[in-house]
């Protein structure tokens, strides 16, 4: 990556999966909202400790899971999923300092 506080889509969820197998590891999550029932959008949403959780099976979705990124807020323990493409920032230990999310970069740069 050319800029030091940016991150690849593919990238920040491969950390994401990683720290699900530490034990009381967590990330920062920044994303768009959007509720496609009503179609309408609710700003940023910053979770500040979150971890994954696994994701609904495919005949209970509407959208392809493969979409969607779910997670679980560890301050209210509510499970919640966003659409991975929506993710603006992450932050990962240690420092927990926010990365912008870049889903259209090139890999092979």
């Amino acid at each position: 990556m050319n800029q030091e506080n940016e991150i690849s889509g593919t990238e920040a969820i491969q950390r994401m999966r990683f720290l699900k197998k530490l034990p009381g590891a967590y990330f920062i999550l920044l994303h768009l909202t959007c509720n496609l029932r009503k179609r309408t959008t609710g700003g940023m949403r910053k979770v500040e400790r979150c971890r994954l959780r696994a994701s609904m099976r495919s005949d209970q979705a509407e959208t392809d899971p493969d979409h969607y990124l779910p997670y679980e807020d560890l301050d209210t323990e509510e499970p919640r999923q966003c659409f991975k493409k929506l993710i603006r920032y992450v932050g990962f230990p240690p420092t927990y300092k926010l990365q912008r999310v870049n889903w259209f970069t090139n890999e092979e740069e």
